[in-house]
């Protein structure tokens, strides 16, 4: 049976019923019922059921369950799990966390749901795999991106908001962002002063020539800033849909490798990434592009072979590719871009003949191509056509 009154220090186990008065001190554990006056201050275990008064001073860990009524300070974290319905009479103050409510849904179906779709866009074991480029988006997309894009977010109409986002993080970690001449993640991009200080160090704009006059938004906001990606430096989306429009960063210092991902980026007009140190082969899905004009990679260090797939870019005007370490032949799908004019492939690796096929591009009004490793004579051939003919 408990005591009438208090001791002066708990005792090292709880009594089966409480006692008339609070002890001065917490015991080391919960009783098995709570008190009906609360104590002074708070166990340093939560109660397996709420107190019926809260006590004067929040506990260090949330209880498993809320208190009939609020406490007048409120605790260091959220509750396990939230109250059905709202207390009668709100808290002093708030909670240091709230608990997640984003997207009408728990943070961890919010989760669940994102990678479930990201699963389809990159391989789902590189996704998952600590350390990839497609990891570090996608942890920087569920924890760390102040935009909070929800599953059902819709942007540009063709895929969900956030999958155009999680495409413009791979590719910044893909291509060695970070260290970038410009336009870098902030050191902490959930720090207002530190996005603000990135800000200011980014002054790249996509803003080429372009001879449709699409409008678009644009601007020079940092990489993985909470705003649209559509204002980060270099990027530019259509005005009308929020679809990528143009990737366009030259000589910003971009390493690393391409990722395919980018494929998903389907109304993208200008793929512009040229002299840094990116290395690797071009992706054989960018030929998979509806509507792109121009894919410039010059000044670069690519290997491998020119796609063949590239040349399914029927609405393709310039080829640049100049000034890599590309090997191989032009293959003669070339002549099946239709709209092709300007080609720059010179200072590589290439092999072979220039293809009859090329005839067929009756809008090509320039090209440089050279071929290292034939003959001398056919080498100077080559170069007296360069320039308009």
């Amino acid at each position: 049976q408990p005591s009438m009154k208090p001791s002066v220090t708990p005792s090292s186990s709880p009594s089966a019923a409480p006692s008339a008065e609070p002890s001065i001190l917490p015991s080391g554990e919960p009783s098995v019922q709570p008190t009906f006056v609360p104590s002074v201050l708070p166990s340093s275990q939560p109660s397996s059921a709420p107190s019926f008064v809260p006590s004067l001073l929040p506990s260090s860990k949330p209880s498993l369950h809320p208190s009939g009524e609020p406490s007048s300070w409120p605790s260091s974290e959220p509750t396990v799990i939230p109250s059905i319905a709202p207390t009668d009479i709100p808290s002093t103050f708030p909670s240091m966390l709230p608990t997640f409510e984003n997207c009408d849904m728990s943070k961890e179906q919010r989760r669940f749901e994102i990678t479930e779709a990201l699963k389809t866009v990159s391989d789902p074991v590189v996704l998952l795999t600590p350390g990839t480029p497609q990891n570090k988006a996608l942890e920087w997309l569920l924890e760390e991106d102040k935009a909070v894009l929800c599953p059902d977010d819709f942007s540009c109409p063709r895929y969900p908001a956030f999958v155009q986002r999680y495409v413009m993080a791979v590719f910044y970690f893909s291509t060695d962002g970070g260290t970038w001449n410009e336009c870098n993640a902030a050191s902490d991009v959930c720090d207002p002063l530190e996005v603000a200080k990135a800000n200011a160090n980014c002054t790249v704009l996509a803003n080429g020539i372009d001879v449709f006059r699409i409008d678009v938004i644009q601007g020079t906001d940092s990489w993985l800033s909470p705003s649209s990606e559509c204002l980060w430096g270099g990027l530019a989306c259509r005005n009308d849909t929020l679809c990528m429009d143009r990737i366009e960063l030259e000589d910003d210092g971009l390493g690393g490798t391409l990722p395919f991902e980018v494929q998903n980026l389907t109304e993208l007009r200008y793929l512009i990434v040229e002299e840094g140190t990116t290395s690797g082969t071009i992706p054989s899905e960018y030929g998979t592009f509806r509507t792109l004009h121009i894919l410039d990679l010059n000044f670069n260090t690519l290997t491998g072979t020119i796609p063949v797939e590239i040349y399914d870019l029927q609405l393709l005007f310039q080829l640049d590719l100049n000034d890599n370490f590309l090997t191989g032949t032009i293959a003669t799908e070339i002549g099946t871009i239709q709209f092709l004019q300007f080609i720059q492939v010179e200072v590589n690796r290439l092999s072979g003949t220039i293809p009859e096929e090329m005839g067929n591009n009756s809008f090509l009004r320039k090209y440089y191509i050279t071929f290292p490793t034939i003959n001398k004579y056919a080498h100077r051939w080559c170069n007296s056509f360069f320039g308009y003919f």
